[in-house]
């Protein structure tokens, strides 16, 4: 499948950036042979003046602590002249978030520019709208991030009081994302009374306590959709398309079969204390 994707060049780097996969697109774009890739630095063919202190290609970095680098840049082709690319860089982590690879995809400019006209052509399926509700700014933050990266429209409250303000004033919402331990309001009274405004929204609790904990508190149901704190994207993914059920951008991605790196990160949302 990789092979198939001629107009998108596709390089798996190691840490250090030596390429360890070079696609049939990638030869399509800088003339490289696989056999003449592999193994060597990718840096090769980034302009000198552009590397950072350690002779690597700044994305890197980049990628690594941002979780994801796109930008237009030049690249040196086979026969020495200039290319402008689209290039995205993807830090890849096994289970216990130890960076293991890079991912990068590079396109040329003008199938990129296509890519998007005929994106914009199509009409636009709306994106599910979730409130995500969390009293603790971080957990929200990364879960709103992680929630957008998937494809979903997001608006947030720190508390339940403003979530039940927002959903009165808003009948787009699709999802209802509720963390369950809070100050004033938990996560189940909030579900009760959200209900009484939009009987059909769909519910989604998170805690850092397991479900049987919460249903003898009191505080969800019995068979409640509960995702536990601290969880992956994977995870957030999984259980959004369980409650949608709709197809979401990164879905085949973030939701595949075991454990396999993600292309696309899986950033852990925290659960700090108990929650």
């Amino acid at each position: 499948m990789v092979d198939n994707l001629r107009d998108c060049g596709l390089v798996l780097l190691d840490t250090e950036g030596k390429v360890l996969s070079w696609n049939a697109g990638a030869k399509g774009l800088l003339g490289y042979e696989e056999a003449d890739a592999v193994g060597q630095p990718f840096a090769r063919i980034v302009p000198p003046e552009t590397l950072d202190a350690a002779g690597a290609p700044p994305s890197l970095a980049k990628a690594r602590r941002y979780g994801r680098h796109e930008e237009i840049c030049r690249r040196t082709h086979s026969n020495g002249t200039g290319l402008e690319l689209r290039e995205v860089v993807i830090p890849l982590r096994d289970p216990q978030h130890n960076l293991v690879a890079f991912g990068l995809m590079m396109q040329a400019l003008e199938a990129a520019r296509d890519a998007a006209t005929g994106l914009a052509a199509t009409p636009a399926r709306r994106a599910p709208k979730v409130l995500l509700v969390d009293d603790e700014e971080v957990v929200r933050v990364t879960a709103m991030h992680q929630l957008e990266d998937l494809g979903y429209e997001v608006l947030t409250a720190a508390s339940g009081e403003e979530a039940l303000d927002i959903l009165a004033r808003d009948e787009s919402i699709d999802v209802l994302f509720t963390d369950v331990i809070m100050p004033g309001m938990d996560g189940g009274q909030v579900a009760e009374e959200a209900r009484t405004i939009r009987p059909d929204i769909r519910i989604l609790f998170t805690s850092g306590y397991f479900e049987h904990a919460l249903v003898e508190r009191g505080n969800i149901k019995p068979n409640a959709n509960l995702l536990v704190k601290p969880y992956q994207r994977r995870d957030l993914c999984r259980m959004m398309n369980r409650i949608v059920a709709a197809d979401v951008r990164n879905s085949e991605e973030l939701a595949g079969p075991g454990d396999r790196v993600s292309p696309f990160g899986d950033a852990v949302v925290p659960m700090h204390a108990r929650r």
